[in-house]
């Protein structure tokens, strides 16, 4: 029985053998990506971010948890083509490919304004880095894969592909609020396009499915509550009473980006703690 036991955990710290690529990967739901990568045993990443030093600690923690891990930092505004195909380039130079890919760098309206009242200055940069930044990682990754062989063997039998992607969008691409009518436009647009290009390339043995996180508590919503903020009454109507932890979106992502979900791509997969299907409020 123990050494049943012992097999059982090598196998599921090998299953993932592929490279990973994870933008944002400097703090929250991205730290949390490439941790979860790892302890799945992925031992290549490919890290992006505009933080360096963010990503410098990253990596130095993913060789604590797992000394045979190799990464490579890259500086990367998703918002640059330039810099985009750059992270990809710097990836396979190093490591020969690209096989799962975690698109996870956004930012928040600021400020919060109902339309009439938000300034193309303010709704700009939403577009540049949510929706055209996710897009821009996403086509240079597709194009990647589409010129790898099929390298990924899931275990469950089916035939071998050649990567997978996700897309972090957000609960906001399906409800809203009246102030965030810019920043739920761009989390629908990830939707929009993830659905698009998981069936353009199912038939050439890509994958690309999408998460969509609820309340998460991160550095940022941190920083908020100490400036004054009160999101005890939006948690209060989460089914499950309790912000999100980033290792949950974590799973979440990793998981689909893995051959454990050989059959699941155009996937909208909500990580919100019941908050979607709730119509109650206590």
């Amino acid at each position: 029985m123990e050494s049943s036991s012992k097999n059982t955990v090598q196998q599921s710290a090998t299953y993932m053998k592929g490279v990973a690529l994870v933008t944002g990967a400097a703090s929250g739901i991205g730290r949390a990506i490439a941790h979860t990568f790892v302890k799945e045993g992925c031992t290549r990443l490919v890290l992006g971010d505009v933080n360096m030093k963010g990503l410098e600690t990253v990596a130095e923690e993913l060789k604590a948890l797992n000394i045979s891990v190799k990464t490579i930092t890259v500086h990367v505004d998703v918002s640059s083509e330039t810099e985009v195909q750059e992270l990809i380039d710097r990836g396979v130079e190093a490591f020969g490919g690209i096989h799962y890919a975690v698109n996870n760098v956004g930012i928040t309206s600021n400020p919060r304004a109902r339309t009439h009242e938000l300034e193309t200055s303010s709704f700009d940069p939403l577009l540049a880095v949510n929706l055209r930044g996710t897009w821009l990682c996403q086509r240079a990754e597709i194009r990647q894969m589409m010129s790898q062989g099929c390298d990924l063997q899931p275990r469950t039998g089916a035939p071998p592909q050649r990567g997978a992607i996700v897309n972090v969008s957000s609960l906001f691409a399906l409800l809203s609020h009246p102030t965030s009518g810019g920043y739920s436009a761009t989390k629908a647009g990830i939707l929009g396009m993830t659905k698009t290009d998981a069936i353009a390339y199912a038939v050439d043995g890509i994958r690309v499915n999408c998460v969509l996180p609820g309340w998460v508590k991160t550095a940022t919503t941190a920083e908020s509550e100490r400036r004054g903020a009160n999101y005890g009454p939006i948690i209060n109507t989460i089914p499950v009473k309790r912000w999100g932890q980033p290792e949950e979106i974590a799973e979440a992502c990793v998981f689909l980006a893995g051959e454990k979900a050989s059959l699941i791509t155009g996937a909208d997969l909500v990580v919100d703690g019941g908050k979607r299907v709730a119509s109650w409020v206590d």
